[in-house]
């Protein structure tokens, strides 16, 4: 019994876990396909650099990563479909984890990160970044990073 109990307590936590971070990881991947397709066109190392997120940082691996992903791909055709649209339901997403100040210098690094997957931080990718840390309330330097 008790491997059993273990098993379901474990899956609670999960879930418990999924629920408190949801905000966090769909905020997360608004920001992702703002920064993503600020240039015009989404590349493969974003993409990956994307998954390597996923995998790697504990707030977002309690999720099933086709889930985040798929988040992501519909926020990146949303934004190619109707820009604007697009745009105003990336930062929604984004205002519900404003208050969080740890989380939200977290996703500014995480866009970086994405940012810098093809090897340079253009100016596009820069003013969208610009943009996702007035949206949060912070600057670029508020995250930790240099300019």
């Amino acid at each position: 019994m008790s491997g059993l109990l273990a098993n379901l307590m474990q899956g609670l936590q999960n879930q418990a876990e999924r629920h408190r971070n949801r905000p966090f990881m769909e905020a997360t991947m608004a920001a992702c396909a703002l920064v993503a397709t600020a240039d015009g066109t989404v590349s493969f190392s974003e993409r990956h650099r994307v998954d390597q997120i996923l995998e790697r940082l504990d707030q977002l691996r309690v999720f099933d990563p086709h889930e985040a992903i798929n988040l992501f791909d519909d926020f990146v055709e949303e934004l190619k479909q109707s820009p604007e649209a697009g745009r105003t339901a990336a930062l929604e997403r984004l205002a519900k984890i404003a208050e969080d100040r740890d989380s939200s210098r977290l996703m500014v690094r995480i866009c970086c990160a994405v940012s810098e997957a093809d090897g340079e931080f253009s100016a596009a990718e820069r003013r969208q970044i610009d943009e996702i840390c007035r949206a949060l309330g912070l600057t670029l330097e508020d995250s930790g990073l240099q300019t």
